[in-house]
């Protein structure tokens, strides 16, 4: 039974019905049972953190607003991680094979992800097959699958494979097969990660959430921040949005003294995505406002995880802003002074 959908069918019902819903998230119930002396999980554990949680946290928890296309984005982007973890499985199996086959191959493919070495290998997935096979034959074979392949890749390969020698090994056919099966199997799923982009734009389309006029933030990246968000709606103020990111400091003071610590609670994966973000911005020819922001935050005595946090909370305000506005970013101009 899939929980997460029922929990969802259940929020939508109970919202049908006028009630208020909050949506309370797991590292908050991790907490309340870390609190305790039983740091076990159960079902009954989790209630009592849950409630806990919607007391003590009550005005800080966004509203519940379970929408389809919303769960759609989720469900996609969840189908395209595992399409692309399962992808990177079979390019280590196929590096293992390779390796033995042709140990020179990087010689003349230095990225075994492109067109050209897939083809090539598919069509010889091993070395003994090139044996009588010309600069001429190579060639064309190699344009069939980059018609802009350098002239001189053929003789590259060739060269490098006589120096090592036309070797054979026992099942040799056997051991092609998998090479065969292994690319083809790569090139059916980097097929459907791309149609998986495709259905992600048109989602994002259909929320109105211009999230991708803002320089860093390609489809994967947006619909993250969307799927992890949701209706922005949930949320009054852009404080509360970084709360939900991890990303608000939590305050904690006794006496006179008053320190702010990092919050660990908040969504994870929108943490990641928030930090992924402030990676790319803070480079001087994506964003050069961010980029001084976050070297003016060094200069002051902060440390580069420090100074990350500050560009990351400038950036949820940003992302709040133009989703709560739909509104496309525009990237600010720097005057230039004179001396």
């Amino acid at each position: 039974m899939n929980y997460s959908l029922w929990i969802r069918s259940l929020a939508k019902y109970l919202l049908d019905a006028g009630y208020i819903v909050k949506e309370v998230n797991s590292s908050y119930t991790k907490k309340q049972r870390t609190i305790g002396t039983n740091h076990n999980k159960s079902d009954e554990l989790d209630a009592l953190a849950i409630s806990k949680t919607l007391i003590f946290e009550y005005k800080n928890l966004p509203f519940a607003n379970p929408q389809d296309v919303y769960l759609a984005i989720k469900q996609t982007l969840n189908t395209r991680n595992n399409y692309i973890q399962m992808a990177a499985n079979i390019k280590m199996s196929l590096q293992n094979i390779l390796v033995h086959h042709y140990p020179m191959h990087k010689e003349f493919f230095k990225d075994l992800e492109s067109k050209t070495a897939k083809g090539f290998f598919k069509t010889y997935p091993s070395p003994d097959l090139l044996k009588g096979v010309t600069e001429g034959e190579l060639m064309a074979v190699l344009q069939q699958f980059n018609k802009s392949a350098p002239k001189k890749k053929a003789q590259e390969i060739l060269t490098a494979v006589k120096s090592n020698g036309w070797s054979q090994t026992e099942y040799q056919k056997e051991q092609n097969e998998s090479v065969i099966s292994f690319i083809t199997s790569l090139e059916h799923l980097e097929s459907q990660v791309t149609g998986l982009d495709e259905i992600l734009d048109d989602l994002i389309e259909v929320t109105g959430y211009p999230l991708k006029t803002i320089n860093g933030i390609d489809t994967v990246l947006a619909a993250t921040l969307i799927a992890n968000i949701g209706d922005i709606s949930r949320f009054s103020r852009s404080d509360k949005l970084a709360k939900l990111a991890g990303i608000a400091p939590l305050e904690h003071s006794s006496g006179e003294s008053q320190r702010n610590y990092s919050n660990k609670l908040g969504n994870r994966e929108l943490n990641k995505a928030f930090y992924s973000l402030a990676l790319t911005q803070i480079r001087k020819n994506m964003n050069p406002i961010m980029h001084d922001y976050y070297q003016k935050k060094i200069k002051e005595g902060r440390k580069k995880k420090q100074a990350m946090v500050y560009v990351e909370r400038r950036l949820v305000n940003i992302v709040f802003s133009i989703m709560k506005n739909k509104i496309p970013y525009r990237q600010p101009v720097i005057e230039n002074k004179s001396a």
